[in-house]
């Protein structure tokens, strides 16, 4: 169905741009405010100190290798292997769901904190590594006073309170003598700059430390049961596991980018405020620099006069929490789809998704259909995160819990359509919500004849048939983002043929058909049975080795791997250097297929195979996106499909009519300049 004309939104403004390290995007922060805002002053020792780490790449494929040489080294000194392990694993694990209950609990719908993918990276490679290096440490600890790890059990109670002592007496004072020396310029430039590269912070960004910086933090926070220790001679190894995960947590809770502010934190006359601090005490360090230096305890500030307050202000500005606008239906797209959520790990929630060497995807997609069978005992659907829309619309994801098998199998078409109309109903009831789009399978063909059987669901269904609500498939703005992809390409007018897999689904339907009218001289070739197109430049082949006769190749539909390798063996390793003729003429392989899977290209290093049909927005050029629109997609940072874009444009645009079924190439050209008024762009091909 075509759309009606519908009048152009409000001016979008433009954007500050998201935290990184330099001076002045610390000074434009969403976090500050007027009367929290670091000077000029007191931020310009920051320039000295961020190029030093800002480019840090540190190597993880050994990890694995790490965490496990203790247990080599404790085999071979004959020490117990359990408490370096009990502990070790304690804190990981205590670590990860601190990470995922803060998520969940609090930047879930926080759309204004957003942290860069960079700085997800960073920390993400890092946050470990003080754990596996105090599993090092406890090695020769253990040789040299086994007493302090293995006394009788009836003392862990007394020694637990002794620790207590020695972490107030000695390692508070100590920490605040330490953290101020590490501000010096030069241990900043070479050591703690590093943590302060994160201005917005993680819970687990309290473990994000510069190597040498750990070693530091070793002799500052070993006095807590070394001292006790050499005064009583006794210790027990469950005192000092239990004080480091106590230590992590609490250290994770001056962290986490919230604010608490009950009186008996606050209040000046409060004790408390003085023995035991709160995350703005922490943050306001990240944002003055100068300030807040205390581990726990703040009164070690209020001392030296280095206290100062700070308080976080960008949650005040949130849209309403029962505001929802717009939900984009999704669903699960395998193992890889799971460990990109950002509640299992906020960490893997940009890039591509993992793919499994290894493991096939039967038992890949089985194992999944059993996880979201046991999910759909307690929930139908699984509510992600939530994001503005041109500043004043409210977008969020919400996945039913189907997975592909329950795409895969026409048995279960109807109950997956049936959860589909369910949500719907659902939302309506809770928010009010009139706008919905289908992601990917659920909008297959050969579920809902793309999407047109939900639209008449609605209508009959006895509680939504009146209630105005639209349903998208985005589907337009996806096969625009195709079209502009390919006639955007330096040589496409020169091309005498492409080669197309999947025309005949309505995305490349639509496609061909708007090349066909704006490249007359154009002849397509497509790989399929079914004649669909009836074109003199169109022709159809079964033979999907004829894709090397041409030099661009466009896919729109996925196919097995191993048909790909039937179609490429006869030319792997064929001549290929510089200035000799290959007996294939493929160059450029574009694929617009969801999740994009490479295709093995061994023996064809002139083949390139790239991803499109991917839309990017800026945060430097449109406030058009705010938030989490782009996480758990197998997308980087910024980037989002078009299906989804172009249902988030209907709801700017306040489409009145359903997008479903056949594709209406005359909307793809008003689609597309809608989206580049909004400041999307196809993303660049490398």
């Amino acid at each position: 169905m075509c759309m009606p004309t519908t009048k152009k939104p409000t001016t979008i403004s433009s954007s500050v741009g998201e935290a990184s390290s330099s001076t002045s995007s610390i000074l434009a922060n969403n976090a500050y405010n007027s009367s929290t805002r670091p000077t000029n002053e007191e931020t310009k020792h920051i320039k000295a100190v961020t190029s030093t780490h800002s480019d840090h790449v540190r190597t993880t494929k050994y990890d694995m290798l790490w965490f496990m040489g203790p247990a080599l080294i404790c085999y071979i000194m004959k020490t117990p292997i359990l408490p370096i392990y009990a502990i070790g694993i304690a804190r990981i694990l205590s670590t990860r769901l601190t990470l995922t209950f803060h998520y969940l609990l609090c930047d879930k719908d926080n759309y204004l904190n957003k942290l860069p993918a960079k700085q997800l990276a960073r920390e993400g490679d890092d946050y470990l590594v003080g754990t596996i290096l105090h599993m090092y440490a406890q090695i020769p600890l253990q040789l040299l006073f086994p007493g302090m790890f293995f006394s009788d059990p009836s003392v862990i109670g007394v020694s637990a309170q002794r620790t207590f002592v020695a972490h107030v007496l000695l390692v508070e004072p100590l920490y605040y003598a330490a953290h101020r020396w590490l501000h010096i310029p030069e241990n900043m430039k070479s050591m703690h700059g590093f943590h302060h590269l994160s201005i917005s912070t993680l819970p687990t960004t309290s473990l994000v430390q510069n190597f040498h910086e750990h070693f530091v933090y070793i002799a500052v926070f070993g006095p807590a049961f070394l001292a006790p220790f050499f005064l009583f001679w006794e210790m027990h190894w469950v005192v000092i596991g239990a004080y480091l995960v106590l230590f992590d947590l609490i250290n994770a809770y001056g962290h986490m980018n919230i604010k608490y502010r009950h009186p008996i934190f606050t209040s000046k006359y409060s004790p408390f405020q003085y023995l035991f601090y709160t995350p703005e005490f922490h943050l306001g360090h990240h944002a003055f620099f100068r300030a807040n230096y205390g581990l726990f305890m703040p009164i070690w500030d209020h001392i030296f006069g280095t206290w100062r307050t700070y308080q976080k202000t960008d949650t005040d500005n949130l849209l309403p929490a029962e505001q929802q606008d717009f939900v984009f239906i999704g669903h699960n797209a395998g193992l890889a789809h799971f460990l990109t959520c950002p509640e299992w790990n906020v960490y893997a929630a940009y890039g591509p998704f993992q793919t499994f060497k290894y493991l096939p995807y039967q038992v890949e997609f089985l194992f999944c259909n059993m996880v979201a069978a046991v999910i759909r005992l307690v929930m139908s659907a699984y509510t992600c995160s939530r994001y503005m829309i041109n500043d004043k619309l409210i977008g969020r994801v919400i996945c039913i819990c189907r997975t592909p098998i329950d795409y895969i199998n026409p048995k279960r078409y109807g109950t997956v359509n049936k959860d589909i109309v369910k949500l719907i109903a659902s939302q309506h009831k809770a928010y009010g919500t009139k706008c919905f789009g289908l992601g990917n399978l659920n909008k297959m063909k050969q579920l809902n004849d793309g999407g047109q059987l939900i639209s008449d669901m609605v209508k009959a269904d006895p509680y939504l048939k009146d209630k105005d609500v639209r349903v998208w498939t985005g589907d337009t703005m996806t096969a625009a983002s195709v079209y502009h992809q390919l006639i955007d390409l330096p040589e496409f007018d020169t091309l005498e043929s492409i080669f197309f897999v999947g025309a005949n689904g309505k995305i490349g339907n639509a496609v061909c058909k708007h090349l066909l009218t704006t490249k007359p001289n154009l002849k397509i070739r497509i790989y399929s049975l079914s004649h669909t197109l009836d074109h003199p430049n169109v022709s159809y082949t079964s033979d999907l080795a004829e894709l090397l006769n041409h030099k661009l190749v466009v896919l729109g539909k996925q196919l097995a791997p191993r048909k790909y390798n039937k179609a490429l063996a006869p030319t792997r390793y064929a001549s290929a250097k510089k200035g000799e003729l290959t007996p294939y003429k493929c160059r450029l392989i574009l694929d617009y297929t969801v999740p994009y899977t490479p295709i093995d290209l061994t023996g064809h290093p002139t083949i390139s195979h790239r991803q499109i049909a991917v839309l990017e927005t800026s945060p430097n050029s449109s406030n058009f996106l705010k938030g989490h629109f782009d996480i758990g997609f197998g997308l980087e940072q910024h980037q989002i499909y078009p299906c989804h874009a172009g249902c988030i444009i209907n709801t700017v645009y306040d489409r009145k009519t359903d997008e479903v079924g056949e594709i209406c190439v005359n909307d793809m050209m008003t689609m597309w300049k809608r989206g580049l008024e909004l400041g999307l762009r196809n993303k660049p091909l490398k």
